[in-house]
């Protein structure tokens, strides 16, 4: 586990509850994409360039949206873990946090097998896009 003045917790393939995805996004929902966003935001230990940056984010977000435009096709929503593991192998900072977005994400698209798991995933990274954006904008806002 890396532990960060902000990473008190260990984000993996397991982070994002199964009851999350089926529906039941609640306020400790919103609590962990709050901290998720926000520590993926932040320097690992000041680190430069450990931060998830924002294109790295908002690619991987965009292919979700351009799913949805489509419906959910699950041979296509599975794909993405590649993709994922692409920029992970991409990245040539080790320091940096995409392995950690990549371990959730990853876990998370394991677990959606229906349009409605689908929708609830895409509200939760949506919850982690938006803290992401604010924390990375203003590391004060919160």
């Amino acid at each position: 586990m890396i532990l960060t003045k902000i990473n008190i917790m260990n984000y993996n393939e397991n982070s994002i509850s199964q009851k999350w995805i089926n529906g039941e996004i609640s306020e400790s929902t919103i609590d962990w994409c709050k901290k998720f966003g926000e520590f993926l935001a932040s320097k690992r230990d000041g680190k430069k360039d450990s931060e998830l940056k924002t294109n790295q984010l908002r690619k991987f977000f965009g292919d979700v949206k351009r799913m949805q435009a489509k419906g959910f096709i699950p041979s296509e929503f599975i794909l993405l873990k590649p993709q994922l593991a692409y920029a992970v192998g991409k990245t040539r900072n080790r320091e940096n946090k995409i392995k950690e977005f990549y371990a959730v994400m990853s876990g998370a698209i394991s677990k959606v097998q229906s349009a409605q798991q689908f929708d609830n995933f895409i509200k939760i990274f949506e919850a982690i896009v938006a803290y992401h954006k604010a924390y990375e904008e203003n590391s004060e806002l919160m």
